[in-house]
């Protein structure tokens, strides 16, 4: 299995997806699963932890960066053609997830890289 990606012009790859099987069973039966296994998004278990009574004695200051580490992870569950309006994903297979956290970690990475040289025209 191959990764192509689109380079967005800004030192960092979009619209990741994986392609190239070989025909192999085994492996179009493990890329199979893969697109069928689902993985909850986060935002929904935190939510239910948060009703139980879980946060209740967490100082805010902590809380407020639990709600943002989640909120990031949440984000990772949203299709790349998905418009800006468009709420996050229940759920999601673990290929587009991974495809997501790529190209979040390829714009950060390009992000760090100009504040570093100071070049913003990549």
């Amino acid at each position: 299995m191959t990764m192509d990606f689109q380079y967005d012009g800004h030192g960092s790859l979009e619209h990741i997806t994986f392609s190239g099987l070989n025909g192999c069973e085994t492996v179009r039966d493990l890329k199979n699963a893969l697109e069928l296994m689902k993985i909850e998004n986060p935002k929904r278990t935190f939510q239910e932890r948060v009703k139980s009574g879980e946060f209740d004695n967490t100082p805010d200051d902590e809380y407020e960066q639990i709600v943002s580490a989640v909120d990031f992870a949440a984000s990772l569950w949203r299709y790349p053609d998905a418009r800006e309006w468009e709420s996050a994903q229940s759920e999601m297979n673990v290929l587009m997830l991974l495809a997501n956290a790529i190209e979040v970690a390829s714009k950060q990475n390009a992000t760090l890289i100009r504040r570093n040289t100071g070049n913003s025209g990549l």
